[in-house]
């Protein structure tokens, strides 16, 4: 069983953040707390040379699998949701996440896609949530085996 935080993003901004009610310096790691909804899935990316054949057979090259990890995070603080924007608009960053296959925290770096962030009291700037993906740069190693036990 694991026990920690299963998602922690680096600080690459080049200055201090604060959220969730700690700093954190230039150089550290972020947890990321209050997640609703948290996933990681595995997506497999084929080559142009993919496709079924006349009798059905599908037949193709297969690139690798690029973890993708879709975050949604509950109500928030405009400073919390300033330190989160901040952290995803990095153009890449070294990502901390829990890994079913391997059953273990691994390192990997990852862009950022779209983020959305909705208020939900414009007076005291609270934030209804927020949420994001973010995409693995590389491809990944998967151990079949435990990933498929793991989803059973």
């Amino acid at each position: 069983m694991f026990s920690g935080e299963l998602l922690q993003i680096y600080n690459g901004t080049g200055s201090t953040i604060a959220y969730n009610g700690t700093t954190y310096r230039h150089g550290s790691y972020v947890p990321l707390g209050k997640k609703t909804a948290y996933s990681v899935g595995y997506h497999k990316l084929w080559a142009s040379d993919t496709g079924r054949s006349m009798t059905g057979e599908n037949k193709g090259t297969l690139i690798g699998i690029f973890p993708k990890i879709t975050v949604s995070l509950g109500r928030m603080s405009e400073e919390d949701t300033s330190a989160i924007i901040n952290l995803t608009m990095q153009a890449k960053a070294n990502v901390k996440y829990y890994d079913v296959g391997k059953k273990d925290l691994v390192t990997a770096s990852f862009y950022f896609g779209d983020v959305s962030a909705e208020i939900e009291k414009q007076r005291s700037m609270y934030h209804k949530g927020m949420s994001f993906t973010i995409i693995a740069n590389k491809k990944t190693k998967i151990n079949a085996e435990a990933l498929m036990s793991a989803l059973q």
